[in-house]
């Protein structure tokens, strides 16, 4: 599985976390793409994407994240603030694939993309 056969949308609704996570995902050989704001993420969700990884900075953007999942099919971690359980147990419910706390160490968020980019490739037609 090669990293650079996949694609990740860093989609910001709040805290701007590209300027630490582009060079992050790039040095891994992944292509990424970064849309700030619903209608930036919308209009990237058009292109295909293995993976979006989210930046949820509070509860008032979980309605989003059904109609982010409805829109696109790829595997979807969010990047949320730590010690709010019912943040993190809403975004998975509200079709979350994974959740990761801010701060977050930055070997543990690309082991959990490289698990769900694996179940991506198990679905990929051969």
């Amino acid at each position: 599985m090669s990293s650079s056969s996949y694609t990740i949308l860093l989609a910001g609704l709040g805290i701007r976390a590209e300027e630490f996570l582009v060079p992050v995902l790039v040095g891994q050989g992944y292509t990424v793409r970064i849309a700030v704001g619903m209608a930036a993420i919308f209009t990237s969700m058009e292109e295909s994407c293995d993976l979006a990884l989210i930046d949820l900075p509070s509860e008032d953007e979980l309605r989003h994240l059904q109609t982010l999942r409805d829109r696109c099919g790829c595997a979807m971690i969010v990047i949320g603030p730590s010690h709010n359980d019912r943040l993190l147990v809403a975004a998975l419910d509200h079709g979350a694939d994974d959740y990761v706390q801010r701060p977050f160490r930055t070997d543990e968020l690309l082991a959990r993309v490289r698990c769900l980019l694996r179940r991506v490739q198990r679905r990929r037609p051969m």
